[in-house]
């Protein structure tokens, strides 16, 4: 279950960030009206909650980018059978997160990352996953 949820959340909602905000103004949309819900500053800093469509996307490349495998790869513990599979950019860009999500880019990323090396260290409770693994049901 843990990894079901954190695999439509890392990869849907990690999924697209381009890059928060670095020129320190709004965005604009389509009808010309400021999005005050994006995120500024560093984007692995980045609530993905507080991401704009534009950061989704980003996020999403990003994120396959950082953990440098195909999508469909799984990374499992074999002690428990727990298991996190990379979905495609554009499964990650298509999941959406309740404004309540506190998980950040760089929790996805490390998460990844650390699963890549050792699934069942970084599925522990104090582990890499741990505290997205915590936070994941305030996501959905």
């Amino acid at each position: 279950m843990r990894i079901t949820l954190l695999s439509a959340l890392a990869l849907s909602l990690l999924g697209s960030l381009p890059a928060c905000n670095d020129d320190g103004g709004a965005d604009t949309d389509t009808a010309g009206d400021s999005d005050g819900d994006a995120c500024s500053g560093p984007i692995t800093d980045c609530r993905l909650a507080d991401l704009s469509e534009e950061q989704q996307a980003t996020y999403c490349e990003t994120l396959l980018a950082a953990i440098d495998d195909e999508p469909g790869t799984q990374y499992t513990c074999d002690a428990d059978g727990a298991y996190l599979t990379v979905t495609t950019s554009a499964e990650c860009i298509a999941n959406e997160v309740s404004q309540d999500c506190a998980i950040t880019v760089g929790d996805l990323i490390d998460c990844y990352k650390a699963a890549k090396v050792d699934a069942c260290a970084a599925f522990a409770e104090d582990g890499a996953c741990g505290p997205v693994f915590s936070q994941g049901a305030a996501c959905v």
